[in-house]
């Protein structure tokens, strides 16, 4: 940890639980801080290969206070696990509790990867304070979704490759076995509906299926939104290919909302350094840009 920062343990109330986190807050700083948000699976405030707490040093030592937390049912925190689905609470009594112990603060930022990124989204549009979310390879899963995307990114990408037509020559390849699970995906696809009119995306969407939820989510968010994904991971590809085909994301897209940035090589987890340091760069660059825009807007 650096000199011209502390980190200090909290412990955050929220609906009679008690949640566990840790505040990285500089000598002075800036009007935006951030909620670093742990991802709905078995995750704790450290973060996947320790980036959490890169994170949130590196931004301390750019001036931007933050808060990392394990919501309910995770790491050491107490109560059910629920899930990112319903994690509105969590956050909420995260940023109260950042406001708290840094009363510069004005605005906040929500940073999450997979399912906490969708979570942030979902919480977005509730909170005034929330100015501005980063979301990595947000988790949008359904059947037809991931049925589409293996057909697409590996099935006819791999009969493309010349290792594919070896194994076909060589009597290794088994017909039956692919044949019986492309099958099965595209009855996926063709069994269960993928679009839903726009009748029934009115604002009381909280049913519908986590692709269209996620959009009307950020469509209702005034503030701003930066996606990052990874170019060698399903989930990322399945995002990817939803948001060229929604049309309510290519209107947040015109509206210069949001800013997408895609790291070619990169996996889910972002585990070679050089991808972890394009990851942290990002963040760091795009919330001081924000900073410095609400400063300029202050003025």
């Amino acid at each position: 940890m650096l000199p011209n920062q502390s980190e200090q343990p909290v412990s955050i109330p929220c609906e009679g639980e008690t949640l566990i986190g840790i505040v990285n807050k500089p000598v002075k700083a800036c009007r935006t801080g951030v909620v670093i948000i742990v991802a709905g699976g078995p995750q704790y405030r450290v973060g996947a290969h320790r980036q959490f707490v890169t994170l949130a040093r590196l931004l301390a030592g750019r001036g931007i206070a933050s808060i990392r937390f394990d919501h309910r049912g995770t790491g050491d925190s107490t109560g059910e696990l629920r899930g990112f689905i319903d994690m509105n609470a969590d956050i909420q009594s995260a940023i109260d509790t950042l406001f708290d112990r840094v009363p510069e603060i004005e605005k906040v930022v929500l940073w999450g990867e997979c399912e906490s990124a969708t979570a942030s989204a979902f919480f977005s549009y509730l909170d005034t304070r929330v100015q501005g979310i980063f979301m990595v390879n947000p988790w949008i899963r359904t059947d037809v979704g991931l049925a589409k995307t293996i057909i697409k990114h590996y099935y006819w990408q791999r009969i493309m490759q010349k290792s594919f037509w070896k194994k076909v020559m060589s009597g290794k390849f088994s017909a039956t076995d692919s044949l019986k699970s492309i099958v099965k995906m595209m009855q996926s696809i063709f069994t269960r509906p993928e679009n839903v009119s726009h009748s029934e995306m009115s604002d009381n969407f909280f049913e519908l299926p986590l692709p269209e939820r996620l959009a009307k989510s950020c469509e209702k968010f005034q503030g701003q939104i930066f996606i990052l994904t990874s170019g060698f991971d399903f989930i990322a590809r399945e995002f990817k290919d939803y948001l060229k085909s929604s049309e309510i994301w290519q209107k947040i897209i015109a509206s210069g909302q949001v800013t997408l940035k895609d790291i070619p090589d990169a996996d889910h987890t972002f585990s070679r350094l050089e991808w972890r340091k394009e990851l942290l760069d990002q963040t760091v660059d795009w919330i001081m840009r924000l900073d410095s825009k609400r400063n300029n807007q202050s003025m």
